[in-house]
């Protein structure tokens, strides 16, 4: 993109040196009134890449939206910035409006259905528009997401058709500073479909990052963010600095993926590890007990790892098929 001219996304223009924020249409409610998704662009004064930044694809994680707020209010001058910022801090206005994971006219998942279409259901014109309105504009990608506590924040890599955009990915992981897990076993079949997959799939790199915590602001999870953020800038000649290292608990530096469990039995979960804590395969790492306090299931690890996170979506009791834990291992 020519930093000479203005930078223009969705119908919202910023000069070079300018920040504009505005909302731009994505929908109509049934009474007629415009569903808008806000957006932010930070055009720089000299040429660079542009990143951008999104938070809230499930409407309940909304730390990435104060991790934004911080990077284009406070930190970012337009004036020094080579290259440009689009920042997205809410993708879903449907979910947002609802407090919903899940778009409430439709169900689905909005992660799950990049790149979208135009013609078909509500989430998947969102996602098309967002991956062809905004994200085309885009050269590469910081997705804020937030897992409940108690969990670890790591940042995900997922491999798609390009070899160069998982190679850009993985160093832009590197250079955010906190646990990688790259996404290239057949562990979670289900998790196809998402932004920083569709922008893969482009050849650009990009990164899903896992926050603490979901449905409020934590500033271990926001500092996190604004750091490994501004890290990502300086790896890509953005801004100026050092690249700071990041102070949360991190899993050893060995290439690793993670897997999933999830429940047979409905109960109360009682977890016997702790987050970052190592684990062995078969070795049993929590208990399901029923409303009577009867241990209905003991939950054993698939695999030698490290307890990634307990991310229970709903509460601590669980149903048949509710995710109870995410476990990371090396790649060998």
């Amino acid at each position: 993109m020519s930093y000479s001219e203005t930078l223009e996304v969705a119908g919202l223009r910023a000069k070079p040196g300018e920040v504009v924020r505005g909302h731009v249409p994505v929908g109509f409610y049934p009474d007629g009134t415009p569903v808008q998704l806000p957006l932010i662009l930070v055009n720089g004064a000299k040429p660079g890449p542009v990143l951008m930044l999104s938070a809230c694809m499930h409407a309940l994680e909304v730390p990435g939206i104060e991790v934004i707020r911080r990077l284009t209010r406070e930190l970012i001058d337009p004036r020094e910035l080579r290259g440009a910022i689009i920042a997205a801090p809410v993708l879903n206005p449907w979910g947002m409006h609802q407090h919903s994971m899940i778009t409430p006219q439709d169900g689905y998942n909005l992660n799950r259905v990049f790149p979208g279409h135009p013609r078909s259901l509500t989430t998947h014109r969102l996602a098309h528009f967002i991956n062809y309105d905004i994200a085309g504009a885009a050269d590469c990608f910081l997705d804020f997401h937030a897992n409940p506590l108690p969990a670890l924040q790591f940042a995900l890599v997922k491999q798609g058709l390009s070899a160069a955009a998982w190679e850009q990915s993985l160093k832009l992981a590197e250079a955010y500073g906190v646990t990688t897990i790259q996404m290239i076993l057949d562990h979670e079949g289900h998790r196809f479909g998402s932004l920083i997959e569709a922008a893969a799939n482009a050849g650009k790199p990009g990164l899903t990052i896992e926050l603490v915590s979901w449905r409020r602001v934590e500033e271990e999870g926001v500092a996190t963010g604004v750091r490994g953020a501004l890290n990502v800038m300086k790896h890509l000649g953005m801004i100026g600095g050092e690249i700071e290292p990041q102070t949360v608990d991190y899993l050893p530096r060995v290439p690793m993926t993670r897997t999933e469990i999830t429940a047979n039995r409905g109960g109360l979960v009682h977890p016997l590890k702790t987050v970052g804590e190592q684990v062995r395969r078969d070795e049993v790492i929590a208990l399901i007990r029923d409303m009577f306090g009867d241990v209905v299931e003991e939950v054993h690890s698939p695999r030698d790892g490290w307890i990634l996170a307990w991310p229970w979506i709903n509460s601590q009791a669980v149903a048949t098929g509710d995710v109870l834990a995410f476990i990371a291992f090396e790649i060998r």
